[in-house]
């Protein structure tokens, strides 16, 4: 195997390795918010964390079986094998835009609500992470708001009065999120009794969910991967 070979196959273990580790530490401290919810629901949130890490660990062993196929392939094998795992790093990274059946959240104001309240409501930082939680529980895999993909740093913040993503301002309702899973409709099952539907209809929004085909836009913005360091001890010839 040759040196380069070797340096852009570590590269790619290091990359999925770290998005691993990022969801691992997802699942481990999730985002505060306070208890409300009934046994069912915490039994049912329970399975789901299971299903999640059962997920991950099937993620970390063909990790695992992927380096050792590579060791024991030949040149031009491993050359296919590196750009298979390109291609997977870049979908699961966010990089590719994904069309399939998914489930649509659309958010607006509840007129009647907003008429008595003389307030229009707003898509918050708090509100929009909680549901972010809950679809992550329920088994989204893929994320997009008003055309903004979701990945696992995106950066969700108040700044003068408007809700910025992955550092752009979101709109004023009504709002579509577009969510892909393996499952769309128990998800869609899942949040016609979640608790965030409950919280949006508390600020005066309507919460209306529905299944159809979704098309995920792209991850458009920079990675960074400050916390990767590629270990050059790594000799050319060592495999």
């Amino acid at each position: 195997m040759t040196y380069k070979n070797t340096f852009i196959f570590s590269i790619v273990l290091m990359i999925i390795g770290f998005m691993i580790v990022i969801q691992i530490r997802s699942i481990q401290s999730p985002r505060e918010f306070r208890e409300t919810r009934d046994m069912w629901e915490i039994r049912t949130q329970l399975q789901a964390e299971q299903e999640r890490l059962q997920q991950l660990q099937y993620e970390l062993n063909t990790l695992i079986n992927i380096e050792n196929n590579y060791h024991e392939s030949t040149e031009q094998e491993q050359i296919q094998t590196l750009n298979d795992s390109i291609e997977e790093l870049e979908r699961k990274s966010g990089l590719t835009e994904l069309t399939d059946e998914g489930v649509v959240i659309e958010l607006k104001p509840n007129n009647r609500l907003v008429a008595e309240a003389r307030e229009h409501p707003e898509l918050t930082p708090e509100l929009l992470n909680r549901l972010i939680n809950e679809l992550n529980t329920y088994g989204a895999t893929d994320i997009s708001v008003e055309n903004e993909r979701l990945i696992n740093h995106t950066p969700i913040r108040y700044v003068s009065g408007k809700t910025y993503m992955n550092s752009r301002p979101l709109p004023s309702l009504p709002i579509e999120i577009k969510i892909l899973s393996e499952n769309p409709e128990r998800l869609m099952n899942y949040l016609e009794v979640s608790q965030s539907r409950d919280e949006f209809r508390m600020n005066n929004m309507e919460f209306n969910v529905r299944v159809e085909e979704v098309t995920i836009p792209s991850y458009h913005s920079d990675i960074r991967l400050d916390l990767l360091q590629y270990n050059q001890g790594t000799e050319a010839g060592d495999s």
